[in-house]
């Protein structure tokens, strides 16, 4: 559809994923930062809406929508590619080719300056789905060539979003497996909490509270807190996740215990 040259990547797309789903990163930061990597425009002239989808593989929440505005002077090319992602307990992800579980529509766009380009997520795969997915749509900026410039390396900008595609039935559960103390940069020390999720629904975390103590001191993580520290806290079906929580703990603390207070959102 457009003409093409050669693409110097700002950064490689799995490598932002890694900080989006790891036990420290907030997914909106991480996300913002896949689209900081403009051609020489600045960071807030291309921004992505939402930066993740919560889909259920049934019913209206089949469909969603993503809008790309472009603020910048340039016109902007993107095309769309999908991998599905698996999580491990670190948060290490694993990006694989996905199937034709999506439709996504336009697969590829022309965004003139100041507008806003809407594209079209609808799941077209199995209805009644064994369990939840988990998938990176990527948003990536085609190069145009500009006789202006002599020179035909340029550096692209790669937007992500987060989708997570759930069974029409079933509620995620979380149980707390280990609870104990880590150290964070700078050397602070801070408790990690590792949970479960024995279920097939995927569960977020960032709709959790969570209670850290040892004898008379306790401190608690709101899910607001949660999902603007650490991230929305995935944790895919029959699989576990540690994190650690940014909480300083005090001299005197050794050892710590993990309540967690999961109360899922209903779609």
């Amino acid at each position: 559809m457009f003409g093409h040259t050669r693409r110097v990547e700002a950064g490689k797309i799995t490598d932002q994923v890694r900080r989006i789903v790891g036990p420290q990163a907030s997914l909106a930061a991480i996300l913002g930062a896949l689209s900081a990597c403009a051609l020489g425009a600045p960071a807030h002239a291309t921004s992505v809406s939402p930066i993740q989808l919560e889909m259920a593989s049934a019913g209206p929440s089949s469909r969603a929508q993503v809008k790309v505005s472009n603020s910048s002077q340039a016109p902007l090319a993107l095309e769309t590619t999908l991998q599905q992602m698996d999580l491990d307990e670190n948060g290490r992800q694993t990006l694989s080719k996905a199937g034709s579980e999506f439709l996504i529509f336009p697969p590829q766009a022309m965004v003139v300056p100041g507008a806003t380009q809407v594209f079209r997520v609808e799941w077209v795969g199995e209805p009644e789905l064994p369990q939840s997915q988990s998938y990176l749509l990527s948003l990536s900026q085609i190069p145009l060539k500009n006789p202006k410039t002599q020179s035909t390396v340029q550096v692209i900008m790669s937007m992500g979003v987060l989708i997570n595609v759930a069974p029409p039935k079933g509620t995620p559960q979380i149980r707390v497996i280990d609870a104990g103390i880590g150290t964070a940069t700078g050397g602070k020390r801070q408790p990690t909490v590792t949970v479960e999720n024995p279920t097939h629904v995927h569960a977020l975390l960032r709709d959790a509270t969570i209670r850290v103590s040892q004898g008379s001191w306790s401190k608690t993580l709101s899910p607001a807190d949660f999902n603007q520290l650490v991230g929305v806290g995935l944790v895919q079906p029959g699989k576990r996740r540690r994190f650690m929580l940014p909480i300083d703990l005090p001299a005197s603390v050794k050892a710590v215990q993990a309540e967690v207070d999961y109360r899922p959102k209903q779609p």
